[in-house]
């Protein structure tokens, strides 16, 4: 099968952008090579209106309204799948400071259960959102790619000191410990955290593209799966800045070894996606297929924004939702995932034993977590003294 990606609002390193709050990912999923089999259809619709391709953007949503039926028609032969994503920005956010300080394998004031038990993990990222504001995460933001390692982790504990500040405005009082407890320990242990990249493609690596490009090939290998087909191609939009960066995640992602890691919960967590594909980078004036999703994807970006669509769009887009998997990387989506998880757990009643079990378990892990801060402070005061 062959994927044709395209994406929009992407600010770099400007995260927190108020004019371009979400990041959008749209991808037109075939059986065969779609630049081949429509790309002489494709063409011949552009110079219906007098152009050499079709770039939403440039043309507008009166020439879009225009060629809409002209592109369904297409479409309807093609008998494709999508993948729709939007990512917020500030739930990009909010993830990576819990990612990078609250890790129990790097942070060993973190429980292990508040880490790795997905509904803790975006209870935490959620409380940790609610004492957020744009200068704290302006700090993190700046301390996480800062290239000089001595500036990136003293910015680190003065993001952590200012945080510690908001931490009494967290509603309830495990919460504000284990906030506070992890945070304490960043300040005393600065290098015990591993988040300063030299690397651009390191760097790149934290932005929302990059964080949802691993969803997007997920949502890619998913429809493999369903049709049985692997992956040869994926073709992106030209992107001059991310282009290595997007070549290296998929080279790693394509590359991983098989298998599923099995998380607590039931959760299985698959690192290898889209075995054996090729990524090309390519410009829409090669690829009918990248001409096609970004007026899907321009299509998409638009009712996100709250925009009614015309008629004949609007039935484009219908046709797409019909056939799409969409992926909601945001506090909404998120949130609501979780809480249907949360929503099955709960309504089954807790057995004496499972609550026994429970409250050994985390007497366990407080004793694991003591260990494991006392061992790290022995360690580090014996590297001391040798030096």
């Amino acid at each position: 099968m062959y994927a044709y990606i395209d994406e929009t609002g992407n600010t770099g390193g400007r995260l927190l952008d108020e004019n371009q709050p979400l990041f959008v990912t749209a991808a037109l999923l075939t059986r065969s090579d779609f630049d081949k089999r429509f790309g002489s259809e494709v063409k011949a619709i552009a110079a219906s209106i007098g152009e050499k391709e079709i770039h939403a953007n440039q043309l507008g949503v009166a020439k879009i309204e225009e060629l809409a039926p002209a592109i369904l028609k297409v479409l309807r032969k093609a008998g494709p799948a999508f993948f729709l994503a939007r990512v917020e920005k500030k739930y990009v956010m909010a993830s990576k400071i819990f990612d990078t300080i609250f890790d129990c394998f790097e942070n060993k004031a973190v429980p292990w259960q508040v880490y790795n038990i997905r509904p803790l993990r975006i209870m935490m990222v959620l409380k940790l959102a609610s004492i957020l504001d744009d200068e704290l995460a302006q700090k993190f933001w700046n301390a996480l790619l800062e290239r000089n390692e001595t500036k990136a982790r003293e910015s680190m504990v003065g993001f952590c000191n200012a945080l510690k500040k908001q931490v009494p405005h967290i509603v309830d009082q495990r919460a504000r410990d284990i906030v506070n407890d992890a945070l304490d320990w960043v300040v005393d242990n600065p290098e015990g955290l591993e988040f300063v990249h030299q690397t651009k493609i390191g760097r790149k690596g934290h932005m929302p593209n990059m964080v949802g490009f691993g969803n997007l090939l997920a949502g890619i290998e998913r429809q493999s799966a369903i049709w049985g087909r692997p992956v040869e191609v994926i073709k992106h939009d030209r992107q001059h800045e991310f282009a290595p960066a997007l070549k290296f995640w998929h080279d790693m992602y394509s590359n991983a070894l098989p298998g599923a890691v099995n998380l607590p919960l039931g959760e299985k967590l698959v690192l290898r996606k889209v075995f054996g594909s090729k990524l090309e980078i390519a410009s829409a004036r090669e690829s009918a297929g990248i001409q096609i999703v970004d007026v899907i994807l321009w299509l998409f970006a638009r009712t996100v924004r709250g925009d009614v669509l015309p008629k004949k769009c609007q039935s484009l887009l219908n046709y797409v939702y019909g056939r799409a998997y969409q992926d909601d990387f945001s506090f909404a989506g998120v949130s609501g995932a979780a809480e249907e998880e949360l929503n099955v757990l709960f309504a089954q009643p807790l057995s004496s034993d499972a609550l026994e079990r429970a409250r050994m378990f985390q007497i366990e892990s407080e004793e694991r977590r003591f260990a494991a801060m006392a061992d790290y402070t022995t360690e580090k005061e014996a590297v001391k003294k040798i030096g």
